[in-house]
């Protein structure tokens, strides 16, 4: 029987999997359409495919590999070297099975294929190093700002804030009290930066600030999406199902339409790739304070609303790209990536590996919308979002 293999991890709210399910329990859609569902069978990790779906086997090989994806661009020296630590206990407990790959995303750093070599793979991660390049401006603006005072420049926040400060100008020239607007993010850090408010220059150096911040921003987040482009790429010459765990401190991109740090739909083009590696991607935010970087001296304490959208921003892309391989992102916001990794290998001993007959159209080689549905309570559902099914061979 022609039939397509799709794994769909069913936890409990602690990443415990549910093992009592059966193939009625399952609803499966390509492209929005119903496909019929021929079995279900729950796989433990390094454990092949039992009796009565040898079809599947090629997708369901014991001990799927797992490639540590290091965003080195993200941490510096000393966080770094707690992250590896986490690291290493991530590999130790992992089946002797489970071959282990490591790579850096960057231009330059360690990188080592999947192997059963456990004492390889702690010897490239003790040579994975820090590479944050930290850019403490003179104005301590944090990436929501920057963020902010660029999207404003984009419509009618530049008028505003000029005219703010033409008035407190003029207002100057004739010995009047300086007004003190406050209407616009740019208009705030003048108020917290500057020794004059409404101070035109310092207005015009900010901005300054904020333009050459988000183009230092943009490149370090394209250099790291392009590092995870490039992983997809090689990963698709492994045959069977792979497992790639992105270690993070933050990509920041903005949360604001047409603002910089834009990084368009990369999230889904991420998605679409991963399907082409028959990959999973989870991704493990570590809250070293990047997102802060350059609040870190600011003369205010940021208050909790603004803490928690730098984190927001920080973590969006890696979430939506984890989600969009059927994966998910966790944050560690005081610990240096151990819980969450503790909680991916409860969620990935086990899966469910289903059976799913294609329509003939769906064999096309092209990325297709999947969505897998699982009648139980209480329990988180994960499965790639986008399937590739090749022509079959004549």
């Amino acid at each position: 029987m022609d039939v397509v293999a799709v794994d769909v991890q069913v936890v409990d709210r602690d990443g415990s999997p549910i093992s009592t399910l059966g193939r009625d329990d399952f609803e499966v859609t390509i492209d929005g359409r119903q496909r019929r569902i021929v079995s279900a069978a729950f796989m433990t990790n390094a454990q092949t495919a039992p009796h009565g779906v040898t079809p599947l086997t090629a997708d369901a090989a014991a001990g799927r590999p797992v490639i540590l994806a290091v965003d080195v661009a993200s941490f510096d020296a000393a966080e770094n070297v707690r992250v590896m630590q986490a690291a290493r206990g991530f590999v130790g407990q992992l089946p002797p099975s489970v071959e282990v790959g490591v790579v850096t995303l960057a231009p330059q750093g360690p990188g080592l294929d999947p192997t059963l070599d456990r004492a390889r793979v702690r010897r490239t991660l003790d040579a994975v190093v820090g590479q944050q390049q930290q850019m403490n401006g003179q104005f301590n603006l944090s990436s929501s700002e920057i963020i902010d005072i660029i999207a404003e420049s984009g419509r009618q926040g530049t008028v505003t804030a000029m005219t703010a400060q033409n008035a407190a100008a003029a207002a100057t020239a004739r010995g009047a009290p300086v007004p003190i607007a406050t209407d616009t993010v740019l208009q705030r850090v003048q108020a917290r930066e500057c020794q004059r408010s409404g101070d035109l220059a310092c207005g015009e150096a900010i901005m300054h600030e904020a333009r050459m911040l988000a183009q230092h921003l943009e490149a370090r987040a394209e250099e790291s999406l392009n590092g995870i482009k490039a992983l997809l790429g090689a990963l698709r010459r492994y045959p069977g199902r792979k497992t790639v765990v992105v270690l993070s401190g933050g990509i920041a991109i903005s949360d604001r339409p047409g603002g910089r740090i834009d990084m368009g739909n990369q999230a889904k083009i991420l998605g679409e790739q991963a399907a082409h590696a028959n990959t999973t991607i989870y991704a493990v935010y570590v809250d070293t304070g990047f997102s802060q970087a350059y609040a870190a001296q600011s003369r205010r304490m940021r208050n909790a609303v603004s803490l928690e959208r730098e984190r927001t921003l920080a973590g969006k892309m890696l979430d939506e790209f984890a989600g969009a391989s059927g994966g998910t992102m966790f944050q560690d916001l005081v610990g240096a990536g151990d819980t969450p990794l503790a909680r991916i290998l409860r969620e990935t001993s086990a899966y469910y590996l289903l059976g799913v007959e294609p329509a003939s159209s769906d064999r096309d080689g092209r990325a297709r919308r999947l969505r897998v549905k699982a009648s139980v309570r209480g329990a988180t559902v994960r499965s790639r979002q986008w399937v590739v099914m090749r022509t079959p061979a004549k």
